[in-house]
């Protein structure tokens, strides 16, 4: 089965590299006892360093099944229950007077009660805060992180809120109850079981490299700011997609019945759906403890897995069938900045892994249409005019939404500004890019200063946007989703 999706998957990744802009992708698949991979493009544009499956780069979000394996880990071995109030299992009084009760499960399946989503970033040089005193630095402020802490940190628990904080508070759950740091605790009991040797938690002990993300306005990329997160528990692990394979396929073993990192049947209660979700396209999932979980009812095309995104230049798909012993990671190196989400149908790992899942169901296709991989200029070409606006809306991003107060190095990142394809740099203004970035962050983390911002660049920059890729005709600063509270 596996020969026939990965000649499938050599032949079409360069097309959906090109055609989705991204610099590189790379993809590993694997089966209980086999594992594969296929990568195209560059992990870096300047310095032309290929893309490979043994690339490492920041997985945001796939850091979260991490935690809930190792929290499992701990409920195995009786030092807390899947329904222990969480207050048990952490410092007295972390969470601060009247803190709601929550059990590690709410935690586990973003029920919580909290609302913040964003990494918490600082710029690298900043060192990492301990995940115990970052637990009790945010709870004593008790706001967001978003646009300066429009927001408060917590509302009522029980509904679906999907949070890197409540993840980073079930991560402290487990350094405290170990006695022992959180990166070296996942390092020695997830990562070295799995084989995973090129994968590391960034809580400042060590420096990860890897590889470059990009920025992407069309196919004008920039690359991404450097950040650290403080919320290392939930989105702070680097890895590649060989390594994360590794991963999975250890948890299909399991789902077969073998013992690996944690037994069947806490696999079985990480994969058992717990609350809705939200479900683009209108497809029924939920979310179990740590994970995305597809439709039961899809019955032998059951899925389960999770998305994942580190701003502002990588996205990752992961997804486990496991009814048909298969497994699929990819990750590429472009954020489209003009859309801000990047979903899955619209992104090269998405639909890579997306197409191996239907294909090692119904069969890879027998030819292919034919292509040559080539990039094509599908945007707008630089001007001084849309350097600036780019500069506004890596300012706010960075210094608005994540509150970054530290400047990021724009002429570094303006200096490996690249095209992928035809588009001619003769237009590109770093210094109009540098002043951008400095209007934005004049005003941060105000929301509604940024959004003013926004609106006074005219309908120039909204036309601009939309040929960008965005959806609507504005300048797209998600302002509206992360400083308004849900009704």
């Amino acid at each position: 089965m596996l020969d026939d999706v990965m000649a499938a998957l050599d032949a079409v990744l360069p097309r959906l590299a090109a055609v989705t802009g991204t610099p590189g992708v790379a993809v590993a698949v694997a089966t209980s006892d086999e594992l594969r991979t296929a990568a195209t493009g560059f992990a870096d544009l300047a310095a032309g360093t290929p893309m490979t499956a043994g690339t490492v780069a920041p997985a945001g979000s796939l850091t979260k099944p991490v935690t809930g394996l190792a929290f499992l880990q701990l409920v195995e071995a009786g030092m807390a229950g899947l329904d222990t109030p969480v207050d048990d299992v952490l410092p007295a009084g972390l969470r601060g007077p009247g803190a709601a009760g929550v059990t590690t499960a709410m935690l586990a399946a973003h029920q919580g009660g909290y609302y913040s989503d964003i990494v918490t970033a600082v710029a690298p040089a900043a060192p990492a805060e301990p995940i115990l005193d970052y637990v009790r630095r945010r709870h004593g402020t008790g706001r967001a992180v978003e646009y300066g802490g429009v927001l408060p940190l917590e509302t009522a628990p029980g509904a679906y809120s999907y949070s890197s904080f409540g993840i980073g508070v079930l991560g402290g759950v487990v350094e405290h109850l170990t006695g022992e740091p959180y990166g070296r605790r996942v390092g020695r009991e997830v990562f070295a079981p799995a084989g995973m040797a090129g994968t590391s938690i960034d809580d400042g002990t060590g420096t990860p490299g890897g590889a470059t993300g990009y920025m992407a306005f069309g196919d004008w990329c920039l690359p991404s700011p450097p950040l650290r997160t403080s919320a290392y528990p939930g989105v702070g692990m680097y890895t590649s997609a060989a390594d994360f394979a590794r991963l999975l396929q250890s948890l299909l073993r399991t789902a077969r019945g073998d013992r690996g990192l944690v037994g069947p049947d806490s696999l079985a209660a990480m994969t058992a759906p717990r609350v809705a979700r939200p479900s683009p396209g209108g497809v029924r999932s939920f979310s179990g403890l740590t994970l995305e979980l597809a439709d039961p009812d899809l019955g032998e095309d059951w899925w389960w897995g999770h998305t994942a995104a580190f701003p502002w230049g990588f996205w990752w798909e992961a997804r486990v069938w496991p009814h048909r012993d298969l497994a699929a990671v990819a990750v590429g190196n472009r954020w489209d900045m003009a859309r801000f989400h990047n979903p899955a149908t619209r992104s090269a790992p998405g639909l890579a892994v997306e197409w191996t899942g239907r294909w090692a169901r119904s069969g890879a296709p027998a030819k292919l249409p034919d292509m040559d991989g080539r990039p094509r200029w599908t945007g707008p070409r630089p001007t001084p005019e849309s350097s600036r606006w780019m500069g506004v809306l890596v300012g706010e991003r960075t210094h608005g939404l994540l509150g970054v107060p530290e400047p990021v190095p724009v002429r570094t990142l303006a200096a490996g500004a690249r095209s992928l394809g035809d588009g001619h740099p003769d237009g590109w203004d770093p210094e109009a890019f540098a002043r951008g970035v400095e209007l934005a962050r004049a005003v941060a983390p105000d929301p509604d200063a940024l959004g003013a911002l926004g609106r006074e660049l005219g309908p120039a920059a909204a036309l601009w946007m939309l040929e960008c890729g965005a959806s609507s005709a504005d300048l797209t600063m998600p302002v509206g989703f992360y400083a308004r509270a849900p009704r």
